[in-house]
């Protein structure tokens, strides 16, 4: 009650109002990631432990949390191990069990969350691929390209520079507190344990391999904890001078509110439109049981993937750029796609992963590809690697890229077109989708025609015109 009472105190919403427009937070806060659980987790766990100290329940739920988040984040326990032995070895005042049951109850959480995390990845037949998963994660790490943090803590200085001020000034008054009372200031009352906290985040920062900006999620969080209890300090004293009101206020909105706004405001160029209509026409030109979607990403879960290795991160690229294979052309191959919608991740891929889409696929628009051909014309041979519905029709009103105008024209579907002159495989053309089998194929069609074969699954005749679209602009973060 104490906790809830704390909460929604006038102190407690400015602690929320402050955290809320933390720009950093902001960079990736719109995304379903495993970071966000994972500071929900470890944020949890300070509070029950430091905000709201109620013995055994506590220690119990803390030893949960930890197990826990490690089925979440493969680096998870850089964070949970020195968290965990920090409360045990020394247990935050208010709770009144002995140490000795405090690290019962820890103990006790641990095992219950573990053995109910076995027993649902058991059911899920995933605990084979969870502890592959650890042993790939673990591996990839290692051999890691590495650079430095610079790249993600340059960014605080345009985006929190007020949050840095008062962290310095927190960190200054800390060693002057030490050094003025010596050991008598090595204890919960003060803010040495969200200095601890902080120092410990940075920490995990500093010898994190590939310390991309989206790692500033566990290192903001906890310089705020810091530097806010910092800031209440100061307050009592600024208060107490009406004429310093003026000046903070001014200070608040040109070293906090503004940088915010400066450096989020860019999500209301970036909207998820464009996601959303490439997500719902990969449904509707695939079966769920049958049809893959390839991007590298996992962006139509409902969807199967051609393989559990197509997933594109930077931890894991060099093993398709320079490792013994399978390459995604030979998992593509293996499995064919229908659908493959490019991103700055595919880009990564190796030329002989590009030509194979290339010669297998065709462009609906920069992010978006299909399985088809296009034809010289007069026709030709083609190959079809994913047996389906396609349609065969003139490049013209194939409602492929470039065969339409842009702007408002390029929105209007062109009108049903009778049937293509020609053959396909000696069978007259007609204007209705055809099914293909795996193979070689022919068309025979006017030396002035152009054919084109254009997957529209199981269920479309014609796949819609997308219009101009930016493959490099998809899962924009920083």
């Amino acid at each position: 009650m104490a906790t809830g009472e704390r909460l929604f105190s006038f102190r407690g919403l400015v602690a929320l109002c402050s955290a809320a427009t933390l720009a950093s937070l902001w960079d990736y806060g719109f995304e379903i990631r495993h970071d966000n659980l994972l500071l929900m987790g470890l944020l949890l766990t300070w509070c029950v432990v430091r905000v709201g100290p109620a013995g055994m329940q506590s220690y119990l739920l803390a030893g949960a949390l930890a197990v826990a988040l490690q089925f979440v984040a493969f680096k998870a326990f850089v964070y949970t191990v020195p968290l965990s032995v920090m409360v045990l070895v020394f247990p935050p005042p208010g709770h009144r069990s002995p140490r000795r049951k405090l690290a019962m109850g820890w103990i006790t959480g641990a095992i219950g969350m573990f053995v109910i995390a076995r027993l649902a990845f058991g059911v899920a037949g995933a605990w084979k691929g969870f502890l592959t998963g650890s042993e790939s994660m673990s591996s990839v790490a290692a051999g890691a390209t590495r650079f430095g943090p610079g790249v993600a803590l340059w960014r605080l200085l345009g985006q929190t520079p007020l949050l840095l001020a008062l962290l310095a000034s927190a960190l200054v008054a800390l060693v002057v507190d030490l050094r003025r009372r010596g050991r008598a200031a090595l204890s919960w009352d003060g803010n040495l344990p969200e200095a601890l906290l902080f120092l410990g985040a940075l920490t995990a920062l500093l010898i994190n391999p590939t310390p991309f900006p989206y790692n500033l999620l566990h290192l903001v969080p906890y310089a705020f904890l810091f530097a806010f209890r910092h800031a209440v300090t100061l307050w009592k004293e600024i208060s107490q001078r009406a004429a310093l009101l003026p000046v903070m206020g001014a200070v608040l909105i040109f070293t906090h509110l503004a940088p915010f706004g400066l450096a989020t405001r860019r999500h209301l160029d970036f909207t998820n439109y464009r996601q959303v209509a490439l997500m719902r026409l990969a449904e509707d030109l695939t079966d769920p049981a049958k049809d893959p979607v390839f991007d590298g990403i996992g962006m139509v879960p409902t969807r199967p993937i051609i393989s559990p290795r197509s997933f594109l991160h930077s931890l894991g690229i060099l093993a398709f750029l320079q490792g013994p294979g399978p390459q995604i052309r030979d998992l593509l191959a293996a499995d064919p796609a229908a659908v493959i919608i490019p991103s700055y991740r595919t880009d990564w891929l190796p030329e002989a992963d590009h030509d194979y889409i290339r010669e297998h696929y065709v462009e609906l628009a920069d992010d978006f590809w299909v399985l088809g051909k296009v034809l010289s014309p007069g026709g030709g041979t083609f190959e079809i690697i994913h047996p389906g519905r396609y349609r065969i029709a003139s490049f013209q009103v194939s409602n492929l890229a470039g065969s339409y105008p842009t702007g408002i024209a390029g929105l209007l579907a062109p009108p049903e077109e009778p049937s293509l002159p020609g053959t396909l495989d000696g069978t007259p053309l007609t204007n209705r989708p055809v099914e293909l089998s795996v193979g070689t194929h022919r068309i025979e069609t006017a030396a002035t025609c152009q054919p084109t074969v254009v997957w529209v699954g199981p269920r479309l005749n014609r796949a819609r015109r997308l219009g101009p679209g930016d493959h490099a602009a998809l899962f924009v973060n920083w």
